[in-house]
Formats: C-alpha cells, sequence, structure tokens
C-alpha cells in the first residue's frame, strides 16, 4: 500500500498534531498509519487473489455432503460468510479454509500483519474464534480447527507472547505455514507487498521537507 494513496485525518483534532504540534506532519503521520491499517486488508485481497476461493458457502457445503465437490483447498472470506446461514452473530473469522480430503477439515482463520496486542483484545480475539469453532463446526461436515496467524513474524514463540501467552501453540500459524496449507508461495507474497516500499520512503522524506519549519530543523541538525 502506497502512504501516497491513505486520506488519514484531515482535521486539526488528530492526536498526530497535538502530540507533534504542527498540522502538516501531524496529517503526514495520519497518513502512515492509515497505510498500516489498511495493510492488513491489502494481505487478505492478495491471498483471496491466489486461491479457490468460495462464492456460496451453502451450495459448496452441499456439494460436500453430495460428494460432488472436488477434493482440493477452498477458502471463503468474511463477505461470504456473513451471507450465509452459517454466520454467527458478532464473530467474523477473516478467512475460512476447506480442505476436502478424505479427511475433511476446515481451517478457522484469524489473519494479522502485527505480533502484539493487549491482554483483553487477546483474550477476546481467542474467546471469540473458540465460540465460533464450536458453533460453526456443529454445522458442517468439517472437523473445524481455528488458529491466529500473523504473516509477518517467522517466530511461532514471539507470536504467543505478543497475544501475552493467550493462545496455545498448536493454534498459532505464522505467513509460512499459512501459505503452505494454501499452497501458495510466501516469499512471492512477500516480494508483492515490499513493491512499494521505496515509493513510500520517498513520499515521506518529499513531503517532510514541503513542511518548511521541518525543513529549517533537518538543516539546522545536520549542520
Amino acid at each position: 500500500m502506497k502512504i501516497s494513496d491513505a486520506k488519514g485525518r484531515q482535521d486539526e483534532n488528530s492526536g498526530y498534531v497535538r502530540v507533534l504540534g504542527n498540522f502538516s506532519l501531524g496529517q503526514l503521520i495520519s497518513k502512515i498509519q492509515a497505510t498500516v491499517i489498511s495493510n492488513g486488508s491489502e494481505l487478505e485481497r492478495i491471498i483471496l487473489s491466489k486461491t479457490n476461493n468460495i462464492d456460496n458457502l451453502e451450495k459448496f457445503i452441499n456439494n460436500v455432503v453430495e460428494g460432488q465437490q472436488p477434493n482440493g483447498v477452498y477458502v471463503c472470506q468474511k463477505k461470504i460468510l456473513k451471507k450465509s446461514r452459517y454466520s454467527i452473530e458478532k464473530i467474523d473469522p477473516d478467512l475460512l479454509i476447506f480442505i476436502v480430503q478424505q479427511k475433511r477439515i476446515c481451517k478457522i482463520i484469524e489473519l494479522k500483519d502485527g505480533d502484539n496486542f493487549d491482554t483483553k483484545k487477546s483474550m477476546a480475539e481467542r474467546e471469540h474464534l473458540e465460540e465460533f469453532t464450536l458453533k460453526f463446526g456443529s454445522q458442517i461436515p468439517f472437523v473445524a480447527e481455528y488458529y491466529i496467524c500473523c504473516f509477518n513474524q517467522t517466530d511461532k514463540g514471539k507470536i504467543k507472547e505478543g497475544f501475552k501467552n493467550q493462545f496455545e501453540m498448536k493454534n498459532i500459524l505464522t505467513g509460512k505455514e499459512l501459505c503452505c496449507i494454501l499452497n501458495l508461495n510466501y516469499q512471492q507474497i512477500v516480494r508483492q507487498r515490499n513493491l512499494d516500499t521505496q515509493d513510500n520512503v520517498n513520499y515521506f522524506i518529499d513531503e517532510l521537507l514541503k513542511i518548511s519549519e521541518i525543513r529549517n530543523l533537518i538543516i539546522k541538525k545536520i549542520n
């Protein structure tokens, strides 16, 4: 995602403006924050563009029950789940991965870019996934399992620690492990997401230098 495409806060009430005391600088930092948040949605879009997507969950389940669904790995996104009779009120995991084979498995995934959350949110994440897995799993002809996935963290121990030890190791996935389940190239996705990095650096520096107070301060610091 490009910082230049983000909107950020357009008013003077932004916390960044209050902290930094400069409207233009606060607005720039706000755009960076908006880009960071949007990266999670971008990651999900990239994954969905490379997988077999389910466009009607009820029809898919019926086909599985009737033996008409070919073996393979299929992905159901949040908006498709919400349209189905299988939707659980107020609980919407990011991805449902259905593995159709002799032993049918449904992997319920909460997908994250970051890996650090406060204790209350971590506990709520786990409780929601547990509740959804129990209720949803009882309605489908699959063994249901839930996972928290931090795509950019390669150390499962750090993911566990980042979620305040609310998740067991068996319920944690790295991005590489998720890609292995989906038969995707992890490094290819990482490279694709890094394409905007240099553009973001250049944009950030250019925007900083446009702010006269900041430009003068930088020059003073250098000299």
